[in-house]
């Protein structure tokens, strides 16, 4: 393993131990992250510069320059009359920073399968952590910090509800905790299928059942979503009638049995994850519904926003202040860059979706390869569904979004060099047949 490599893997191991600190202490989460990133990139870089065999032409792909067309207008958001410069200088990081530096980092750093296989590693380790963690506060009771935060900072009203509670782990709260477990579910059960080795199928299987635990005690609905979003997703990239036809029917039944059906509602997680399928009879969806309709009314008059980082009245002094929680990351979107802003960052996604399945589908030959990189991709999914009902754009989501683009961008170059190491084995067990003959 080469210097570039180990830098890459601690940057993404640095965001997951952020969340994991802050079990014991207190992380000021935005600031450190930002100091993680900017350091570890540029010394990422240094040793990329110093490699005679670095391609920098692969950092300069399609995802580079949407993210640079995006970063332009999150700058252009700074002559927003209602902008606050620590809120701007807050959010850069997770806004555009995270995406483009892994555009251009992520392809010219990751080079083999192997590559890959050691990001899911990474990600593992702390998904048991996380499990760990909910399985304590579920077991064993709330710690000290976990109490403080249930009952003086609030936590109590949405995390002790009618319904049961609602495990947080590590994370700011439960529907973090539970979009993040389940990225982890459909990440690591669909790479199980494409993993080298025996042992790391069954591995990446027991990744999957921690992130499927995750996601039922923390009782959030918009888990659900990435599930959904994810098998849908992996019966296109499949470019197989059977695989297609079997997500088809999987997805078909799951609907069935949470919509038509009430079996297993005697279980807290159950019922909580159907209420998901029955929006109109939850209290909490209607409110959210008419919030957007009085938020439509005062953003007409907002064309870019009311400003980077003030979806959220009171975080800072602005001049105005929307009165509604957002309640999502794209509602948080439209609310904080406008209408403007919303379109920009849809079309760039949009067409980051579009462009990574057509490398998927068409540009990768190799089925390994393309099913480790389509299991990120699938998660991607799953989780921008999520992000329309929950502000789930949250530490340490957005490293592990964006590193699951830019593998898309990655995995082209890799699948070549897997094709000229495969023409090379031919070519010596030619001449060797040709010496035995």
């Amino acid at each position: 393993m080469t210097n570039r490599n180990t830098t890459f893997h601690i940057l993404l191991a640095a965001q997951f131990a952020l969340i994991a600190v802050s079990m014991l202490v207190n992380v000021k989460t935005g600031l450190f992250s930002m100091v993680l990133i900017l350091s570890l990139t540029v010394i990422c870089l240094i040793q990329l510069s110093n490699d005679k065999s670095t391609e920098w032409e692969r950092g300069q792909n399609m995802m580079t320059w949407l993210f640079i067309v995006w970063l332009s207008y999150y700058i252009m958001e700074i002559m927003n009359p209602n902008c606050v410069l620590e809120a701007w200088n807050i959010n850069i990081t997770p806004y555009a920073l995270i995406p483009l530096i892994c555009a251009f980092v992520v392809p010219v750093v990751i080079r083999t399968k192997k590559d890959i296989e050691l990001l899911l590693i990474v990600w593992s380790v702390f998904v048991i952590i996380f499990t760990l963690k909910g399985y304590w506060q579920k077991n064993h009771g709330f710690s000290t910090k976990d109490l403080y935060f249930l009952h003086v900072l609030g936590g109590a009203r949405t995390h002790i509800i009618w319904s049961g509670i609602r495990y947080f782990s590590c994370f700011s709260d439960a529907a973090n905790y539970g979009v993040h477990a389940s990225m982890a579910a459909v990440t690591f059960s669909i790479a199980s299928f494409f993993a080298t080795s025996r042992w790391m199928r069954i591995y990446f299987l027991f990744i999957a059942v921690c992130g499927i635990y995750g996601m039922g005690i923390s009782g959030t609905r918009s888990a659900m979503g990435v599930l959904m979003g994810g098998m849908l997703m992996i019966t296109i990239i499949a470019k197989n009638w059977k695989a297609l036809l079997g997500g088809i029917f999987i997805s078909i039944s799951v609907f069935v049995f949470f919509y038509y059906t009430n079996i297993g509602s005697g279980n807290q997680y159950i019922h909580k994850m159907r209420s998901s399928f029955h929006p109109t009879e939850d209290a909490s969806y209607l409110v959210r519904i008419e919030n957007r309709q009085r938020m439509k009314e005062l953003m007409a008059r907002k064309p870019i926003g009311y400003g980077i980082g003030l979806s959220k009245a009171g975080n800072f002094n602005s001049k105005e202040q929307m009165p509604y929680p957002p309640d999502s990351w794209l509602i948080a979107v439209w609310v904080e860059t406008g209408i403007i802003g919303l379109i920009l960052y849809l079309a760039i996604h949009g067409v980051l979706f579009a462009w990574c399945l057509w490398i998927l589908m068409f540009k990768v030959r190799n089925k390994n390869l393309r099913g480790l990189v389509a299991a990120w991709l699938c998660m991607n999914a799953g989780f921008f569904i999520a992000a329309y009902v929950n502000d789930v754009m949250q530490y340490p989501n957005q490293l592990t979004v964006y590193t699951g683009f830019a593998l898309c961008f990655a995995a082209p170059y890799i699948d070549r060099r897997i094709s000229e190491e495969k023409g090379e084995k031919d070519e010596e067990t030619k001449e060797k047949e040709l010496i035995i003959n």
